[in-house]
């Protein structure tokens, strides 16, 4: 590595959607380049690219994982990249410090949602792309309909070889670049019968490179071909600039079509040298992979293990590094020393003397690094632009198995937020619960199991409470609020008049002294306020915090001995109380903007499920071979509406949704009745009972204490009792045992 110029350097991933063959074409590639001994299988538990446990187990790609080779006098960083939904983030962050993407398309499926997905992720952020046709050797694999898909994504596909045969029969490629054909058995003469195809191929191949170029253009339209070196100087034009999408086509399981593929990766795709665009300053400027300028970096992915610790894996921009050098971290300022350096290569780490740019490199035990910072040389070093990092999407209510196991789980967690920056784990102070968010159910689920074999410990996981809140729909004046207890010597009495009215959503709760002539004194009015307060952390209805409300306090009473703070407290407490139920008390539920990618043929099974959901659904809107769906759905109907979309749609959708966009954040969903809900069952039924059974023992409340006697009539009782109990005491100091005094 050390000898490599950094124009042979090559960084690039392999995306696509989930199950397409990303991670059995990266084994290829490695097998077939001399990096690897054998051929790694998926199914078999063998591939060098699955290093989970987890990834074995469901024989899926979960995380991105980094594998460093040399060939051909080049040096290659090649990163397997997840597909599904739930770690699809993972690949996102990666890919906004690579060179370039090989992207897998299913010869049997074509360009799926996945496929879209990670082909516009490249193209906003001008990566270069070769496309992989894999499968063909499967029963109905079509390469002239995976071609047709990915037109559908946008595309423009070029195809640089050409299928021999299809289905059982499939045995290899043409390459229409070089004329030679590739088998099973290495490269060999191109068949015959398919002379005239290869003819035609080639020259619409030649035909859509030099549109990409107007000087090479104009000399095709003079001499009616390209040489050798102009086709390439146009292919390589075109891939750059997006203007073509080249095509191999292959079965990566059998490592057919691989030759090509490597080729067109070496040559198509850019080197370190020749793509600066991701690397520019905090002010815009780019930065030049310049090995004799100050050294600069950025970590592109942090790994976590139990025993070695922390593993920061970074791309060097600019200058050199060598073990045992101090550096700087210039996103949280803090000093570092580097330790060892390593290669990566599956979970082998093998140990380097220095890195230059363009190299990726991974450091052990940065004690406050993560993902997405800079780090430069502790002086004259270059601050680098940050890095977007996806949020996750739905949260879990998580909490100890164990009641002693409080701290270990959650210092635990924090390790593991700290490997995956899309994860989240904070307390909801509206419910008061810890929440892990992620990017979808499959995601939690899998960093709990993560949890329990690294460390040891065991958590719950359950839908959150949804965040309900209550309010008023009209106003209600001049409610009295009042407290008096006065039976001889020091009381309490106070007493205030309150108006209460409804406010915007989002406003939150509003007191207002408008006391004029000290009706109330002024000591005692924050008394009033702060009963306010208290009493509208519960509403009348199911107990909800009370919000969007204004609070005037217009008059109210005093008296000069038996007032005090606690009085008037109480009293502003029972005025609120009696206001809000005066004011047509109604409940909100929180409503989240949702957006839902889906296929064609799915559009209307998912609308009519948001429909169902109580949904507001907008129009679709196309966007390469997916529908966005826009739709606005209270929060109780999307707790488990990942595995629901995964079962409609055949793991083919995805969806993210926020409280931030337009559209309303809350809607009225009780007024003075208790909620029904019928039909489908899961987290949305059991939002609704508890909120049930909250509104019924609310109403019970209510009903029990309107029962009661008049205050006036308790208060009689309780003055005529004390005078009997006083009476009776006087009757035995005089040692009188006269009944009848006792009953007057």
């Amino acid at each position: 590595m050390k000898d490599i110029k950094v124009s042979d350097t090559h960084n690039y991933a392999i995306v696509g959607h989930a199950h397409d063959g990303k991670t059995s074409l990266g084994e290829a590639i490695l097998h077939s380049s001399g990096a690897t001994h054998a051929l790694g299988s998926v199914a078999a538990g063998t591939s060098v690219l699955n290093i989970l446990p987890e990834e074995k187990e469901r024989k899926t790609t979960m995380t991105s994982c980094a594998f460093s080779y040399d060939a051909g006098g080049k040096h290659f960083t090649l990163v397997d990249t997840p597909g599904d939904s739930n770690f699809a983030a993972d690949a996102q962050i990666v890919l906004q410090r690579l060179d370039g993407a090989v992207l897998v398309v299913s010869a049997v499926d074509g360009a799926r949602v996945g496929t879209d997905r990670m082909y516009r992720y490249c193209r906003e952020h001008q990566i270069p792309i070769v496309a992989f046709v894999n499968g063909l050797d499967r029963e109905r694999a079509s390469f002239e309909a995976a071609l047709e898909s990915l037109e559908k994504i946008e595309a423009k596909p070029v195809p640089l070889t050409l299928p021999i045969g299809e289905h059982e029969q499939f045995s290899g490629v043409v390459d229409l670049w070089t004329g030679r054909a590739y088998g099973a058995s290495g490269e060999m003469d191109p068949p015959a019968e398919l002379a005239a195809q290869i003819a035609v191929a080639r020259e619409r191949l030649v035909e859509d490179a030099a549109e990409c170029d107007d000087a090479i253009l104009e000399k095709y339209l003079e001499e009616g071909e390209l040489s050798a070196e102009d086709l390439r100087q146009a292919l390589l034009s075109g891939t750059r600039e997006g203007k073509i999408l080249p095509v191999v086509c292959g079965a990566a399981t059998r490592e057919l079509g691989i030759t090509p593929l490597v080729h067109a990766i070496a040559d198509l795709l850019p080197s370190a040298a020749d793509r600066a665009a991701p690397f520019t300053t905090a002010s815009g400027e780019q930065i030049a992979p310049d090995p004799d300028a100050p050294f600069t970096a950025q970590v592109i992915k942090t790994t976590i293990d139990r025993y070695t610790g922390t593993l920061s894996i970074f791309r060097v921009v600019s200058g050199r590094l060598h073990p045992d050098t101090p550096i700087l971290d210039a996103t949280r300022d803090g000093k570092e020393r580097v330790g060892k350096l390593f290669l990566m290569r599956g979970a082998e780490h093998v140990e380097v003397p220095e890195a230059g740019p363009g190299d990726v490199v991974a450091v052990a035990k940065l004690k406050h690094v993560h993902t997405g910072d800079a780090l430069t040389a502790e002086k004259g070093g270059i601050a680098l632009a940050q890095m977007t990092i996806p949020q996750g999407v739905i949260s879990y209510a998580i909490r100890a198995k164990s009641k002693g196991d409080e701290d270990k789980v959650f210092s635990s967690l924090g390790r593991l937020v700290e490997e995956d920056p899309t994860l989240q784990l904070g307390r909801d102070p509206s419910t008061g619960e810890y929440l892990l968010t992620g990017r979808g159910e499959l995601h939690v689920r899998m960093t709990v199991h993560k949890l329990h074999r690294m460390f040891g410990v065991d958590v719950d996981l359950r839908t959150p409470k949804v965040p309900y809140r209550e309010t008023v729909k009209k106003k209600a004046e001049n409610i009295e609020g009042k407290l008096k207890k006065q039976s001889g010597g020091k009381g309490m009495f106070g007493v205030c008049y309150l108006t209460i009215e409804p406010l915007p959503r989002g406003a939150g709760i509003e007191f207002s002294d408008e006391i004029v002539g000290g009706a109330i004194p002024r000591n005692l009015i924050p008394a009033v306020e702060k009963g306010v307060i208290e009493a509208a952390a519960a509403g009348p209805l199911a107990g909800y915090p009370v919000v969007d409300v204004r609070v005037r306090c217009i008059d109210g009473k005093h008296h000069s001995v038996d007032s005090n703070e606690m009085a008037f407290k109480l009293a502003g407490s029972f005025g609120f109380k009696a206001a809000i139920e005066a004011a047509s008390p109604t409940l909100l539920e929180p409503v989240m903007n949702l957006h839902v990618a889906v296929p064609d043929h799915c559009v209307g099974d998912v609308m009519g499920d948001l429909s169902s959901r109580r949904g507001r659904v907008g129009s679709g809107e196309a966007q390469g071979t997916s529908q966005v769906i826009a739709a606005q759905v209270p929060m109780s109907e999307l707790l488990e509406y990942a595995s629901a979309l995964t079962s409609i749609t055949g793991g083919q959708g995805e969806f993210h949704m926020d409280r931030r966009g337009p559209g309303p954040k809350e809607r009225s969903v009780l007024a003075g009745r208790p909620p029904t809900r019928s039909g489908r069952r899961g987290s949305a039924s059991r939002a609704y009972t508890e909120l049930a059974s909250r509104w019924n023992a609310s109403r019970r409340r209510s009903a029990s204490s309107s029962r009661r006697r008049p205050r006036s009539t308790r208060a009689a009782t309780r003055r005529a009792t004390c005078d009997s109990q006083r009476r009776a005491a006087r009757c035995r100091s005089r040692r009188s045992s006269s009944p009848r005094c006792c009953s007057r």
